[in-house]
């Protein structure tokens, strides 16, 4: 069993909030027995949320997420997992966290890749 941490991100067009995509996956887990087994964590963020569990049990937890709004939610592998004291900013001292400057050109680039999306269908 490989762990793996993921990021939903949610566009910031979309009507879909990170409490509704949290409530979502906490709703899964309570009704998939496998899904609760399997030890997954979740945590909200402003830009969408972070999921960590079993890869093959996450892409299935993505894929009923992104239901919510097919071309307005996105997901893509995090290199650290939930709560690793390298990149948290109590112990780094404050500023920015590895990686937040890439997360938040692609978070404003996410309504183009919508419209993108929305005329191919």
């Amino acid at each position: 069993m490989r762990i793996e941490t993921r990021v939903i991100l949610i566009s910031p067009d979309s009507e879909i909030t990170p409490a509704q995509v949290k409530s979502r996956i906490l709703a899964l887990l309570s009704e998939t027995p496998k899904l609760t087994e399997a030890g997954i964590r979740v945590k909200e963020t402003c830009f969408g949320a972070l999921v960590e569990g079993e890869g093959e049990k996450l892409r299935a937890i993505v894929d009923e997420v992104r239901k919510l709004d097919p071309n307005g939610i996105f997901s893509k592998p995090r290199g650290f997992p939930i709560g690793d004291p390298r990149i948290c900013r109590a112990t780094r001292k404050g500023g920015p966290r590895p990686g937040f400057h890439q997360l938040e050109l692609e978070y404003q680039l996410l309504p183009k890749v919508r419209q993108a999306l929305d005329k191919k269908i």
